[in-house]
């Protein structure tokens, strides 16, 4: 054994260039090296890649890689063939005729590592021309997309046991980064592994600082701009929960100057290639994006990760989370949410989950319809339902009819748009809205390219034809639906469906689908949706919350956390913090933001001035030194607007409970009188009501204390 270590940091050193270790790396490779099985559980950041990769350098024959990944297996061979390690890649960007090129070049050895995407398993030509490979190792990286109790279920992962099978049953090595320990059982049995050794480092990210603070969409975008703001160094992500709330925040902080690009499954590849490739390089400092981004992004100075929208998972949070402070450096992971970003979760879990009674009256309309195969887009089959559900649990449903062996679907279809003009080019001006300018630039740009053809029916490719005048896709696509709304043309939007052939034509009774796990899926999914929420309103440290929920045994405090700054969180309802902010402490005391790790500090700034990011507690922590809210703004460099949205916050959480100060008592009873009158659902009524008898920010004060009292 001291002969194999031995052996091992020679080829660290020789092939990668590191002189030591991560924690665990080097008992997961002695472990493949035995030719053992393994569950590795690693840290995002924590070097899963080196667990497979040297190993594959020293044992004889080859090593497969899975991967859901595509962007991922690029980066990975590009990076493993600058240090002339031999690998390539097999996935859905290359021909058919590439594919067993690289199989055959993989036969003759001339490479040593193949990555896979998992979707390849199931053609089963595919399959039989891996069984002449000698495969020494079996490499799953985020191995908890096998597991149905896992957050990132893919069924083409369930496919592995019979491709292990097909190569020889070599050493199977399971590696992720998120996984709860009925996950990690889940793992276990679903490979098959044969009493494998378990490497689990711990979850615990200590330069990560957490927090949560509740905000309306307004005061989302208000903290997120300060935020960003703030930020002295390196880059950040921002994560929505919609594409739309992506667009929306991307655009805010273009209009402050921001550096910022957005990233959504909604752009096409190119396009999310340069964006990706803008921020990775610091072209972008601050990235939008919705949950579509993230998986094998290993950039080292991201600072922060705002969540704009509750996530759905603690597995999912803590995954997206983890993206921060990869180098080593403090990093804020600031969650914001609002009572309704609930609905968006439970929306995305009913598309995920349909009722049994859904899936089996899509079998019947599919049944119904007298074409084999079947060309059909979603909305249409939603149309045929008797059931309210989204069309996202259409597609569910097809996939469940689909791995039951019902039906099978080809890849999706996409068709071009219709177009037709109903009013000449030289009427727009005046029918457009005069403010629309973008929208009667576009159109007449599309009528004169097309040269009149316009007014006749026309086939449209919506792509090119946003290519050709030189606008984003979706732009074009907003700017022709509302044109059709307001009569100008008429417009069919593209065909966007799937091709569907039925395998079996049984009675409704006779359809064999096990309806009880799919319930139990679905309280599965509330169940972590809860244990998610009460994260958000967890009194205690959160970071000991999240290593609670992955199964670490004892972890501490983080001592650096919303909640462990103020002394044991807030209570839901009237209570304040159990422990005030000290009065006396300055601004510029920053011993709380430090590692915990009980050093001593250096006397030094920190890299990142991490308090100034939770940016009301900055607020109250001035404000019990006497400051007015003139002087806070001054100070902080924001405006006293932005101040002024920090009290109400304050007021909301109990933190301020008197406002005597800046409202006096019969202004107040004035207020208070109006808000009666005019409903408290808008400051602008009841100022028309009170005119100059109260300011905008008395209002407001008023306004904040009233909803606290009437919780």
């Amino acid at each position: 054994m001291p002969d194999n270590k031995k052996k091992i940091s020679q080829a660290l050193k020789e092939h990668f260039n590191y002189n030591h270790f991560r924690p665990g790396q080097e008992r997961a490779i002695e472990s493949a090296l035995e030719g053992k099985d393994a569950l590795i559980i690693m840290p995002t950041g924590g070097g899963k890649s080196l667990c497979y990769q040297l190993p594959a350098l020293m044992l004889p024959g080859i090593t497969i890689v899975i991967s859901p990944l595509i962007a991922l297996m690029k980066d990975q061979v590009d990076g493993l063939e600058k240090r002339n390690i031999p690998a390539t890649f097999i996935n859905s960007s290359i021909t058919p005729e590439e594919s067993a090129s690289r199989i055959s070049g993989a036969l003759a050895g001339t490479v040593k590592l193949l990555y896979i995407a998992p979707e390849r398993f199931y053609n089963a030509d595919f399959l039989r021309a891996l069984k002449d490979l000698k495969v020494s190792l079996f490499a799953i990286d985020e191995a908890h997309c096998i597991s149905e109790w896992g957050h990132d279920f893919r069924p083409s992962y369930m496919r592995l046991w019979s491709a292990i099978s097909a190569v020889g049953r070599p050493p199977v090595m399971a590696l992720t980064a998120t996984a709860t320990p009925e996950v990690r059982d889940d793992i276990a049995r679903q490979l098959k592994m044969d009493n494998p050794a378990s490497i689990i480092t711990g979850f615990s990210r200590p330069g990560l600082q957490f927090g949560a603070i509740q905000a309306n969409d307004a005061m989302k975008i208000n903290i997120i701009s300060n935020t960003v703001g703030s930020m002295e160094e390196g880059g950040g992500i921002v994560y929505a929960g919609t594409r739309a709330k992506a667009d929306g925040i991307l655009a805010e902080l273009l209009n402050q100057g921001v550096e910022a690009v957005g990233y959504h499954a909604g752009m096409d590849s190119e396009e999310r290639k340069w964006v990706q490739e803008d921020f990775m390089n610091g072209r972008a400092r601050v990235i939008v994006a919705t949950n579509a981004f993230g998986l094998g992004i290993d950039k080292k100075d991201i600072r922060f990760v705002i969540h704009h929208d509750m996530p759905g998972t603690i597995e999912a949070y803590y995954q997206e989370a983890g993206r921060a402070g990869r180098d080593g450096k403090p990093a804020l992971c600031l969650l914001l949410y609002a009572p309704r970003d609930r609905y968006l979760r439970e929306f995305f879990i009913k598309g995920d989950n349909p009722p049994p009674a859904m899936v089996l009256d899509l079998y019947e309309a599919l049944k119904s319809i007298d074409a084999n195969p079947i060309l059909v887009t979603y909305a249409t089959l939603r149309e045929m339902l008797s059931h309210d559900v989204p069309e996202m649990a259409v597609g569910t449903a097809l996939k469940i009819l689909e791995r039951e062996g019902y039906i099978s679907r080809a890849r999706e279809k996409n068709g071009n748009a219709y177009l037709k003009f109903l009013e000449d080019s030289r009427r727009f001006r005046g029918l457009v809205n005069s403010r629309a300018k973008r929208r009667i630039e576009i159109l007449e740009k599309l009528f004169n390219y097309f040269d009149g053809r316009l007014n006749e029916r026309l086939d449209l490719n919506i792509d090119e034809a946003a290519s050709i005048i030189e606008v984003k896709k979706d732009v074009l696509t907003r700017a022709l639906r509302k044109s059709a709304d307001e009569g100008l043309l008429e417009y069919e939007p593209p065909f966007k469906g799937t091709e569907i052939s039925l395998l079996k034509n049984v009675s409704r009774d006779e359809v064999k689908i096990d309806f009880s796990a799919m319930r139990e899926k679905l309280e599965r999914a509330y169940e972590k949706l809860e244990a998610m929420e009460n994260y958000i309103y967890h009194f205690g440290c959160r970071q000991k919350y999240i290593l609670d929920y992955f199964g670490e045994e004892n972890p501490g405090d983080c001592k650096k956390c919303d909640n462990c700054l103020v002394g044991g969180g807030y209570a839901r309802k009237n209570s304040a913090p159990k422990r005030e902010l000290k009065s006396g402490k300055s601004r510029g005391d920053r011993r709380d933001f430090r590692e915990s790790d009980g050093s001593k500090s250096s006397g030094r700034e920190p890299a990142v001035k991490l308090e100034t990011k939770l940016t009301q507690l900055t607020t109250y922590d001035l404000y019990k030194e006497g400051k007015t809210i003139e002087e806070i703004a001054k100070e902080r460099e924001l405006a006293e607007e932005t101040i002024e949205n920090h009290v109400c916050f304050l007021i909301d959480r109990g933190m301020i409970k008197e406002i005597k100060e800046w409202v006096g008592d019969r202004a107040q009873k004035k207020i208070l009188a109006a808000i009666k009158t005019a409903g408290p659902e808008k400051m602008k009524p009841i100022k028309e009501l009170l005119g100059e008898e109260a300011s905008y920010r008395e209002i407001k004060f008023v306004l904040s204390k009233y909803k606290k009292d009437h919780e």
